[in-house]
């Protein structure tokens, strides 16, 4: 095969990774055209990825001007790009792959270990070798036949490679975009699951190598709005979730800078299924929204949603932190009849098992003698919940609740089995004094009924006065009601079906949630 070097051109050329505006009256209201999605990083990084791809592959990496360079091609079906750190040899200086290509053929017979890399030029590698001992060895014997010849470090290698033959070495301190070799048909996979775009590899410090898919934004929203909403629901309610999406993506662009890419593939930003979880019926939803934000003021806006409100959706600063004027709560009657297990469900904990979770935040209160919410909003959602023990006390606020016990959201409520009572002793002519325990006492007079609200009463009697003192039978088991699912802020999801449901189009859903917003089409430039 032969091989030329050249900036790509038509769809990899579109996919210059900078923020482009579109033409708006507003030149605050700016959408990306591309946007990165980290697919494996972090702790989930790789060493290696398996790609396929029907029609071969690109490798080409950014230069200072932003272009795309493609510095090798194949058309083989299936290759491993894999982080290298093994050591090699290299000898040539080429400025393209065919005069590399030419110097190859004529050692490959004689060195069998051999491929072609690039690290700004083109070089004939030879290699691996695991060690520097077995480096220095070949150095030795190759250097006596071969000029011109140096050592690699395995500090910033990236290794294609097909089966057990190496194709190419790819040695830059730059990351590596891989493309389909024919943009057109099935779009490339990654560990089997297929994504539009082409994918970025990316050497980390301190971690495996990092994969992304580089992807147009409409084209990554075909992937996010049935990862996000059932593809199934009303058309209009997809639509609400499709401009939500957008705007969010676009309001968090660079959010994972530190590991090269925009947003996640998870709930940690959005649930992004890729090409294999797109839908008929939300591609249509992406379509018939393309260009739409929400806008609030003239910016975007922070577009919020979570799956089902509970019967109202949240303040934003009663879950997270800051006070935003659009994101306030609203009643979300419509919500319910969808979901049973999001409508009402209830969890159980022991005092041991909280004290245990408050141990391993390092908070040590002592034996657990009760649990209360002791703050709610005006939504109905527990803002505060206090921990009581035998050594002090511990509160949890806002979104820590949530996440202290495990929760589908804060619309709750606690309630121990413990009791409080009064001990007091029967006395009959036909038994012994026998002690009972009164859940109350009252008082009757001419007047009617009194209920004691006192913790300590006394009797007086023949035998003197007697003091009958309540008692606390602490709970062993905290039940936790509560309804919902999500943290609750902005759009809700069961809510916008619900909505939909009973005819609202997706603009005024958008508007019902997000308070005092524009819908603006960013492609048209005016509001809907």
């Amino acid at each position: 095969m032969r091989f030329r070097k050249f900036v790509i051109v038509g769809i990899i050329s579109a996919m210059i990774l900078t923020l482009l505006p579109c033409s708006a009256v507003n030149a605050d209201i700016s959408i990306p055209k591309i946007i990165k999605i980290g697919l494996f990083y972090g702790q989930t990084a790789k060493s290696s990825y398996q790609l396929s791809s029907p029609v071969g592959f690109n490798f080409a990496y950014e230069n200072n001007t932003g272009n795309l360079v493609n510095i090798f091609s194949t058309s083989m079906q299936n290759v491993q790009v894999i982080k290298d750190d093994s050591f090699y040899l290299m000898m040539g200086n080429y400025d393209d792959f065919e005069m590399a290509n030419s110097e190859y053929a004529k050692i490959v017979n004689r060195i069998t270990n051999v491929l072609i890399g690039f690290d700004g030029k083109y070089h004939i590698y030879i290699g691996p070798y695991l060690t520097l001992a077995d480096l220095q060895s070949a150095y030795e014997i190759l250097s006596k036949n071969y000029t011109n010849i140096s050592k690699v470090l395995p500090d910033k290698n990236i290794l294609i490679r097909n089966g057990a033959k190496n194709l190419f070495l790819f040695n830059m301190n730059a990351d590596l975009y891989v493309s389909k070799l024919n943009p057109e048909g099935i779009p490339m996979a990654i560990e089997s699951k297929r994504y539009r775009g082409m994918f970025e590899f990316r050497r980390q410090q301190d971690s495996d190598m990092t994969a992304i898919n580089v992807v147009p934004l409409e084209e990554y929203l075909y992937g996010v709005v049935p990862g996000e909403m059932p593809a199934w629901w009303n058309i209009e309610a997809l639509k609400a979730q499709a401009v939500a999406a957008r705007t969010y993506a676009a309001k968090n662009v660079g959010r994972y800078g530190k590991y090269g890419f925009d947003l996640t593939n998870d709930t940690n930003t959005q649930v992004y299924k890729g090409y294999d979880g797109e839908a008929p019926s939300t591609n249509e939803a992406v379509d018939e929204t393309k260009g739409v934000v929400a806008v609030y003021q003239g910016k975007l806006i922070d577009a919020l949603y979570h799956s089902h409100s509970g019967g109202y959706t949240e303040d934003n600063i009663n879950y997270f932190s800051a006070d935003v004027p659009y994101l306030k709560g609203v009643e979300d009657k419509y919500v319910f009849g969808y979901n049973s297990y999001h409508d009402s469900w209830m969890v159980t904990y022991t005092k041991d098992q909280i004290k245990n979770l408050l141990l391993n935040k390092g908070q040590d209160i002592g034996d657990i003698v009760d649990v209360k919410v002791t703050e709610k909003s005006w939504t109905g959602r527990a803002i505060a919940v206090t921990i009581y023990g035998t050594k002090g006390t511990f509160t949890l606020r806002k979104g820590d609740i949530r996440s202290f016990f495990g929760l589908k959201s804060t619309m709750i409520d606690i309630k121990g089995d413990g009791s409080s009572e009064f001990e007091a002793y029967a006395i009959s002519s036909y038994s012994d004094s026998q002690k009972i325990s009164l859940k109350e006492i009252n008082i009757q007079n001419n007047k009617g009924i009194t209920k004691v609200s006192k913790d300590t009463f006394y009797a007086v009697g023949a035998n003197g006065i007697k003091e009958l003192k309540k008692t606390d039978k602490p709970s062993e088991v905290y039940t936790i009601k509560g309804s919902g699912y999500g943290h609750g802020v902005g759009l809700s999801q069961y809510g916008a079906r619900g909505l939909a449901d009973q005819g609202y189009n997706y603009i005024s859903i958008l508007k019902y949630y997000y308070k005092g917003i524009e819908v603006y089409d960013t492609i048209n430039n005016k509001s809907l």
